[in-house]
Parts: structure tokens; C-alpha cells; sequence
């Protein structure tokens, strides 16, 4: 017999919010955590569905020459064609989603998170069931000083990663479309009293 569903809560946040500090967090909180990013990388590995969908869908000529997926290649398609990157987008979106559904329905856990950095830009697009959505919040402009500075210290064009906010949802737009708001505007203490004081709240934990 089937056991009741666990509670589900999606984490989101994003570029440059620390999302992936705060699910870094919960994990150390002893809470299980599926992260959609990850099912994409692993997806991507030869002998996986996703690796075969994404080599049908683009050929062959994405392949390294071991037979891999170069990232740079595929990269290289689909930003120059919005049609192409609509239809990469869709068939990673529905691999991930099946794959957290199935992680939700196998888990044991009494509540499990879900990492989706962009839960709220697919919204409609998925018939994921989840309870609530957690969104690590920074004002925009702490965004997007983190984002320069991260992007100093990898040798990245500052202009290029903050090209990639316009793509998204704008946070304080974010703020009115989740059920909670969790501030990392402070040190990363700061962030793990936040998170604690509302697992307390909710009475799953702490």
C-alpha cells in the first residue's frame, strides 16, 4: 500500500540570491533534497533518455568526439535561435519534472524540498504537485553587485552574467507569486536563523 504523500516545498530564488547556499543548508539539516540542476547534468550523460531526446532533437554534430554532449556546441544553436532554445527548454523541463515526480513518489521522508531555480518562469508548463514555494530573496541591486563580483573573480564579462536577470522574473515580482519570502541579505548565520525560525514556524524540524 501506498504511503501518503510527503509534504512538498520547491526552493527558489534568483541568479546571484543564494538559493544554492540556503538548499545547501536545509541538505545539513538532515532534509532530503532533489535538485532539478543536477537531474539536467545527469541527464545529459550518455545512456540517459535526456542524452538521446537532446540528440534527436539536434543531431549528432552537438557530440564530442567521445561521444558526449558538448555543452558549447548545443549552447552555441540555441542561443542564436529562439524557436530552437523554446524546444531545448521544453524537453529538459518535462525529463526534470518526471523526474522529480518520481523522487517524490518514492521518497520515505515526511517532507521533501525541491531546488527549482525556475519554478516560477514554467509555472503552467508542469502538472508538478507541490505544497509551497520558498524564495531566497536579495533587493536587486545586492543581486547585482553579487553577481559583478562573482563574475570579477571567474574572469567572467560582469555584462554577460547580468543579461541573464533580464530573462527572468524580476525578484520583487517574485516576492508576491511564492507562499514564503526567506531574506539572505546578511551573513550566511543570518540565512540558517532564517531557515530555522520558519521550519520552526511550520513545524517540520526546528
Amino acid at each position: 500500500m501506498m504511503q501518503s504523500r510527503p509534504k512538498v516545498i520547491v526552493i527558489t530564488g534568483s541568479i546571484g540570491t543564494g538559493k544554492s547556499t540556503a538548499v545547501g543548508i536545509i541538505r545539513k539539516l538532515g532534509f532530503k533534497v532533489l535538485d532539478s540542476d543536477k537531474i539536467v547534468h545527469e541527464g545529459y550523460n550518455r545512456g540517459n533518455e535526456l542524452y538521446y531526446k537532446v540528440i534527436n532533437n539536434f543531431g549528432e554534430e552537438i557530440l564530442s568526439e567521445d561521444k558526449t554532449i558538448d555543452r558549447q556546441k548545443l549552447g552555441n544553436i540555441v542561443f542564436k535561435d529562439e524557436k530552437k532554445l523554446q524546444e531545448l527548454n521544453k524537453t529538459v523541463h518535462k525529463y526534470v519534472y518526471e523526474k522529480l515526480k518520481e523522487g517524490i513518489e518514492t521518497t520515505a521522508d515526511k517532507v521533501i524540498f525541491l531546488d527549482i531555480p525556475l519554478i516560477l518562469e514554467t509555472k503552467g508548463s508542469h502538472e508538478l504537485k507541490y505544497d509551497e514555494v520558498w524564495l531566497i530573496y536579495v533587493s536587486e541591486k545586492i543581486q547585482r553587485r553579487r553577481l559583478v563580483e562573482r563574475a570579477i573573480k571567474e574572469n567572467k564579462d560582469p555584462e554577460d552574467v547580468l543579461k541573464i536577470i533580464d530573462k527572468q522574473i524580476p525578484i520583487e515580482e517574485k516576492v508576491s507569486m511564492v507562499d514564503q519570502v526567506i531574506n539572505n541579505e546578511g551573513r550566511i548565520e543570518e540565512l540558517e536563523k532564517n531557515i530555522k525560525k520558519l521550519l520552526k514556524i511550520k513545524g517540520i524540524g526546528w
